[in-house]
């Protein structure tokens, strides 16, 4: 049986906002880009990847935008685009705000600290945590240095870490392993604990002796594929994830898509 692949980390943009992002990422950061972004551009990429689940997210800058911005992804959702919710830090939290957006639809939560402006231990986003911890609803952070961004950095491991201790029974993704150039802290802090870590960026520019390392010292259910694209090419990190010669092939079909099946409770894909 072939493994099922899910792409837990994919960004997509309405067509004319691609066109203004993606080069303006490119220009401040030196990012590269795979494609468009656009919705036709990753159902292509996915083809070619033999990726069968994208989890796509955008984030929200201003509370103002959190509903249109909401209404969009669940508008291009199909089988094999699964959206993450927005939510702003500065949005009210009542004790249904996640369960309303289950009701819509919405399997997991998206957070980039440094875009949106708030650490990620801060009191004030706390009422989120409790109420997604409440209701079972995981939370994707952003995690570590964003490369377009400039300091400080609003989610280290060391801040990841008194969330999770405040929060435990939040299902919490850490994106990046932990953060790009935070690998020694997400060694001594975050390893062993029952916070997910994603690949997406990283899994091919991070040194393979540390990839193995990380990989060997978290629990193998607690990490998910992800490939960060239009900023990183799906076909080449799906190739990459199982190549790698020190993952049997139980735990490479765990990390491809497994894990992510079991945190977003699909039945399939």
């Amino acid at each position: 049986m072939r493994n099922q692949i899910i792409d837990f980390h994919a960004h997509i943009f309405p067509e004319d906002m691609a066109a203004k992002v993606l080069p303006d990422l490119h220009n401040r950061a030196g990012i590269q880009y795979f494609n468009r972004g656009t919705v036709s551009d990753l159902l292509a990429s996915m083809a070619v990847a033999g990726v069968d689940v994208s989890v796509v997210s955008r984030i929200t800058t201003k509370p103002e935008q959190t509903e249109s911005i909401n209404d969009w992804l669940l508008d291009i959702s199909q089988h094999n685009i699964i959206p993450m919710a927005a939510w702003h830090p500065d949005l009210a939290v009542d004790n249904n705000a996640i369960k309303r957006l289950s009701a819509r639809g919405f399997k997991c939560i998206k957070l980039h600290p440094d875009y949106q402006g708030f650490f990620v231990d801060e009191k004030r986003v706390f009422p989120l945590y409790e109420a997604a911890q409440s209701a079972g609803m995981p939370i994707l952070f952003h995690a570590g240095l964003d490369r377009g961004l400039p300091p400080p950095v609003h989610a280290l491991p060391d801040r990841l870490l008194r969330v999770h201790r405040a929060f435990p029974q939040m299902k919490m993704i850490a994106a990046h392993m932990g953060g790009e150039d935070n690998y020694g802290d997400t060694d001594k802090l975050l390893l062993g604990s029952s916070i997910y870590l994603d690949t997406s960026f990283i899994l091919r520019k991070m040194p393979i002796s540390t990839l193995e390392r990380m990989i060997k010292n978290h629990p193998i259910e607690q990490i998910l594929f992800g490939s960060d694209t239009p900023w990183n090419d799906q076909k080449g990190d799906v190739d990459y994830l199982f190549s790698l010669p020190f993952l049997n092939d139980h735990e490479k079909a765990c990390i491809a898509g497994i894990n992510a099946m079991k945190l977003l409770g699909l039945d399939s894909v």
